[in-house]
């Protein structure tokens, strides 16, 4: 596991009717893995009272993942811009290494209910680690 990932272990209470991971439930591991993203590269602090909302959900489903399995999600930035950021966000099985979701998420600063920038601080911060992605 590297420093970036996120790592979920599948419980009982995640699986469907059919005893995969339910396709809402990979939302929760995603935004999981990005409020990990953030604090762990202090993305939140200089956002004062800007938030950051979901506006597109892009997901692939391509295998399922079961009870006791683990889950390991990478998430990077794939494109910026100064009023939006889509980030890249895959979801391997730790157990093979082969990819069970694969999520492009666009996130979006708001301030007073309304569209704005990311504060210069976070979109450099940003930059920055858009930069040293391999």
């Amino acid at each position: 596991m590297k420093m970036s990932d996120t790592a979920i272990r599948i419980r009982n209470y995640h699986l469907d009717g059919y005893g995969h991971v339910n396709n809402a439930r990979y939302l929760e591991f995603l935004e999981e893995a990005r409020w990990h993203f953030f604090e762990r590269h202090n993305l939140l602090a200089g956002l004062g009272g800007i938030s950051i909302l979901v506006a597109r959900a892009d997901i692939r489903y391509l295998r399922p993942a079961t009870e006791g399995n683990t889950l390991l999600i990478r998430s990077r930035i794939r494109t910026l811009e100064p009023g939006r950021t889509v980030i890249c966000q895959t979801a391997t099985l730790a157990h093979n290494g082969k990819t069970a979701v694969q999520a492009d998420i666009t996130v979006v600063p708001v301030s007073d209910g309304r569209g704005t920038c990311f504060p210069p601080d976070v979109y450099n911060l940003l930059q920055q680690l858009q930069n040293r992605q391999p």
